[in-house]
């Protein structure tokens, strides 16, 4: 699977950068107990550290909020995905668990206040495009129609799949998902040093809980 990113991208954010895992071979469940108690550990460790007035502030939330402005997108009314679970420790909400995937995902976003998507790659058809989107719709997991229009996406060749925000129905992994995609979105604000560990934290920690076998690991540049 070929990984790029577009023109329209590059031209706002030319330090973009996308931290990608390929892993074959997965069996999801249910969320298991322990990754549950890891999960009520890191939200209270992110309730201890940090609150709402300084969310904004803290570098890497910034970054990816500044990732959002240079391409004319509103963070505050689109908010990043890694901020919005933030968001929802730090209001006392908790977070919805779905399944040993989608939960180690979740995870590693909280804890590096990165956007993490994790995606079927059995629903991916073809190469991979982040770019900016024209026009258009698509039926986020919450079943809701959502606008496209000048936001970034990840497309295929049957149109777009995820973002830093929302991800597609089309590409949601379930019970039955066998392939999983995942992709970090982050730019300068963090060295390919340290995307790789946090690339490297991340694929323990899937394999941990749902098996499986990472084939390819890259980071790809604009």
């Amino acid at each position: 699977m070929n990984i790029t990113i577009h023109e329209s991208i590059k031209d706002s954010i030319p330090c973009c950068r996308l931290g990608c895992t390929l892993i074959q071979d997965v069996i999801v469940r249910g969320t298991p107990p322990p990754l549950t108690r890891e999960f009520m550990d890191l939200q209270a460790e992110m309730a201890q550290i940090y609150n709402l007035k300084v969310l904004p502030t803290i570098p890497r939330i910034a970054s990816v909020r500044n990732m959002y402005k240079k391409l004319d997108v509103d963070p505050s009314r689109y908010r990043p995905a890694s901020e919005a679970l933030v968001r929802r420790v730090l209001q006392g909400k908790g977070l919805y668990y779905v399944n040993s995937a989608v939960d180690v995902n979740n995870y590693c976003s909280i804890k590096f206040l990165l956007p993490f998507g994790i995606y079927d790659a059995g629903q991916i058809a073809g190469d991979v495009t982040y770019c900016l989107a024209e026009n258009g719709t698509y039926i986020n997991i919450a079943g809701k129609q959502v606008s496209t229009d000048q936001k970034p996406f990840l497309t295929d060749s049957l149109g777009f799949f995820g973002n830093p925000t929302s991800d597609s129905r089309r590409t949601a992994v379930t019970l039955s998902t066998r392939n999983l995609l995942s992709v970090i979105f982050a730019d300068e604000e963090i060295g390919e040093p340290g995307l790789n560990n946090i690339m490297e934290f991340f694929g323990d920690m899937i394999v941990k809980y749902n098996g499986g076998r990472i084939v390819e690991k890259k980071v790809v540049h604009a």
